[in-house]
This record gives C-alpha cells, sequence and structure tokens, in this order.
C-alpha cells in the first residue's frame, strides 16, 4: 500500500496572517512560534543562510497536539490575576490596606511578564489609587515605582522620571529607606536612557550612598554595576572596571546568579573596548556559565550571546559570529523573546552588510515585521530602519539609505527620542556631503 505523501508544513509568515491580532490569542501565537522549524530542504539549499522566523515552517497537527500547553498557559495566567483580586477583596475586607495594594501590584507584574503592558499598568494605576488612601505612604511609592519601570520599559523616560520623582520625595518624607533607593536607581535609569550623565551619575552615586548606609549588598553591588555601565560609556573605562569589579564582589557575597553573568557580560564589552578580546571572550563564556546556572533567563542568554557575536564580527570571524548568532536565534524562538529576535536579525543584515551582501535586506525586512506585529514598538521599529540605512549606505545604495534613515527620524521624533534621532541626522548630514 502505497502511503500518501505528508503535506509541506505552513510557513509562519503565512500562519501568523492567518491569526488575527486578538489579544486572548496571544499564548496560540507564542505556541506556534515556538514549534516552528526551519525546512530541511531550505536549510541546505542556497537560501538556508537567510532563513529567517517567517520562512520556517509548521505542522497544525503539531499544534493542535501542544494546545493544551496553551491552555494550561492561559488558565495559569489568569489564575494568578483572579486570586490576586480575591486577595485584594479580602485584604480590603479586613482593613489591610497595604495588603490590598502588594496583592494588585503582584497581579500588574504577572502581567507585565507576559508582555500585556496596557493590562499591567490598569492594575498599578488601581494600586496607586488605593495607596494614596493610605496613612503608611511606603505602599504608595512601591506603586509609583511600578509605574516608573512600566514607563522606562516603554521609552517614556520623561513620565517615568516623573514617577520615580514622587517616589523618592514620599520615600525621603517616611524614611522609606528602601524605596529612596529604588527611586535613585530609578532617576538614574531614566537619565542614563537620556544620555544625561551627570544626572545619572547624581542619582546613581546618591543611591549608592543610601545602599552603603543599609548594608543591602544586593543593592549596592546593582548600583555600582550602573555605574560601572555609565562610566563605560562615558569612555571612564579605568573607572567602569572598578565599578564592575566591586559589583562582583557584593553579588558574589550574595549568590546572585544572574546578577554576576550581568556583570560578566558588561566586563565583556568592556574588556572589547579596551581591545582585550582573549579577556573580552572568556568574560562571555563565563557568563554564560553563570546565566546556565541561575533559573533561565533566556533574554540574559541571548544578550551575551549577541555580545560573543559582535565580538567575532569586529575581529572579521564572520562563520563564528554567524554560528552564535544562530543560537541565539533558537534561545528567542523557544522562549518567544520577539524584541530580541529584532536585534538578533539586525545584527545579520548588519553582518551581510560587512560582507557587502545586499540579500542581506531579508533580515531587515523581518525585523521591521517583527517590531511592527509580534510585538509592536516604535522605538525597534526606528532602531530597524537607522541600521538598515546604514547597511544600504555601506552598499552605496544611497537613494534606498536616505529613504531609511529619513523614516528612523520621523519614528524617533514621534516616540520623543531625541538623542537617537540626533544620531539618524548625523548620518544624512554625512550623506549630503
Amino acid at each position: 500500500m502505497s502511503g500518501e505523501q505528508p503535506l509541506p508544513p505552513v510557513r509562519v509568515e503565512k500562519a501568523l496572517g492567518l491569526l488575527p491580532e486578538i489579544e486572548a490569542l496571544a499564548p496560540l501565537r507564542a505556541l506556534l512560534v515556538s514549534i516552528s522549524r526551519p525546512d530541511e530542504r531550505t536549510l541546505w539549499s542556497s537560501s538556508g543562510p537567510y532563513l529567517t522566523l517567517g520562512k520556517r515552517g509548521v505542522q497544525p497537527e503539531e499544534l493542535r497536539r501542544r494546545m493544551p500547553q496553551a491552555f494550561h498557559v492561559i488558565t495559569d495566567h489568569l489564575q494568578v490575576l483572579y486570586r490576586a483580586y480575591v486577595e485584594t477583596l479580602e485584604c480590603h475586607q479586613r482593613g489591610d490596606g497595604p495588603g490590598a495594594v502588594a496583592a494588585l501590584l503582584r497581579a500588574g507584574r504577572g502581567e507585565e511578564r507576559v508582555g500585556r503592558v496596557g493590562q499591567a499598568r490598569a492594575w498599578y494605576d488601581v494600586a496607586l489609587r488605593v495607596s494614596q488612601a493610605l496613612q503608611d505612604r511606603r505602599p504608595e511609592v512601591e506603586s509609583l515605582r511600578s509605574l516608573g519601570e512600566l514607563f522606562l520599559r516603554l521609552g517614556q523616560h520623561a513620565e517615568g522620571a516623573r514617577h520615580f520623582q514622587r517616589a523618592l520625595a514620599i520615600a525621603e518624607a517616611e524614611f522609606d529607606q528602601a524605596g529612596a533607593i529604588a527611586a535613585c536607581e530609578g532617576l538614574g535609569a531614566a537619565a542614563l536612557a537620556q544620555s544625561q550623565w551627570a544626572g545619572a551619575q547624581a542619582w546613581y552615586a546618591r543611591g549608592l550612598q543610601l545602599a552603603e548606609a543599609t548594608g543591602d549588598q544586593r543593592q549596592i553591588g546593582r548600583l555600582e554595576h550602573h555605574l560601572g555601565v555609565l562610566a563605560r560609556q562615558q569612555g571612564e573605562l579605568a573607572r567602569a572596571g572598578e565599578h564592575l569589579r566591586r559589583a562582583r564582589e557584593c553579588f558574589e557575597s550574595t549568590d546572585a546568579t544572574e546578577e554576576i553573568a550581568g556583570v560578566l557580560n558588561m566586563q565583556g564589552l568592556l574588556e572589547g573596548q579596551l581591545g582585550n578580546e582573549a579577556a573580552a571572550m572568556a568574560a562571555y563564556r563565563e557568563a554564560l556559565a553563570w546565566a546556565q546556572r541561575a533559573p533561565r533567563d533566556a533574554g540574559l542568554e541571548v544578550a551575551i550571546r549577541l555580545n560573543l557575536a559582535e565580538l567575532h564580527l569586529e575581529a572579521g570571524r564572520f562563520l563564528d559570529g554567524e554560528e552564535e548568532m544562530r543560537r541565539a536565534e533558537q534561545v528567542a524562538i523557544a522562549a518567544n523573546l520577539t524584541s530580541r529576535l529584532v536585534q538578533i536579525y539586525m545584527l545579520m543584515g548588519k553582518l551581510r552588510g560587512r560582507q557587502l551582501d545586499e540579500t542581506g535586506f531579508v533580515f531587515f525586512e523581518q525585523a521591521v515585521e517583527l517590531s511592527r506585529t509580534l510585538e509592536p514598538s516604535p522605538a525597534a521599529e526606528a532602531q530597524v530602519y537607522l541600521e538598515y540605512g546604514l547597511f544600504r549606505e555601506r552598499l552605496g545604495q544611497r537613494e534606498e539609505a536616505r529613504a531609511c534613515l529619513e523614516r528612523a527620524r520621523e519614528i524617533f521624533g514621534t516616540v520623543g527620542d531625541s538623542v537617537d534621532r540626533r544620531r539618524v541626522e548625523a548620518e544624512l548630514e554625512k550623506m549630503a556631503v
């Protein structure tokens, strides 16, 4: 009996095009992406090196078989939210205002973890409203911090800073040392994101002074790490190294594995900037080892692998760089990290630009598509267009380059990112010469 030929898989880009943009379907969308596979025939053909998420395949039967997994994710998430709400009511009933705020914030963080940022803000807004009626002001500080961090994540740095400033004022008035330290950290992050170096230095230093008074080694380590990042960006490399060394010592004393991995990742960037390639490579390898010891943070692993790929790229080891990017891609797809995939495809496009391979445009097109659809982010889309423009310029395609850069300038202007907008304008001015 002759068996029927199996049907070819459905391409991911087609499968996603058939899935309505409905929030309730987000777990199904994530499952679809995570089970996608490269077509073996494509993988070994001439188009294999240009394979992206959209060209991978998915088998409907496997999706059907894995549907209970999506249902389980949805049920677990809803249980967290509903239990948090019931706990809020119970706390309200017995007059425990701080407990009610804590339950609301927990629900908001649960939403934020799965990328439902708008819903997270709704929970945080209710928490803030409840906290403002309490005599104890610490829950209000915590609510303001949660909103501030959310705004920073959205790229709304001025709004985030405003919330942290309010949190700091209340924390200081209430002698809430932990709240004041966290608010200083948030204000430093907002200033750093806007390239306000002096402001970032002042806020981080103030937070560090407060943390040292409490002796909280993890918080001291976080602030030393931030100061190291800032010093590296300012080109003060020796000072950056000192801050990172102290940060690692603090984290090692508390066995903070993820934080140690993060410090080593930054150490790799610093060594690369110093031209110490072997030391940078060793730092990244050690960072990966620490990251894999922690409860797996796929985003951190991808970030380390991308930095390692950049190191290979700068040294002209294109095959090694591409191999590391593909490893990062596998991790990002399995964990449904769309924003990381955008970064990966930008870097792949940059690699093709270094090779003067114009077919690298497929990576930028995929990055644009992902930044618009799976996880809409105007700031990420603008970054893609900036790199896309530089890619076109490297290939001598000046008109196409100008169009990409002008699109990047337009989006950066819309989201209020003046730093990157100025960078785009500088690139456009160079092209006009």
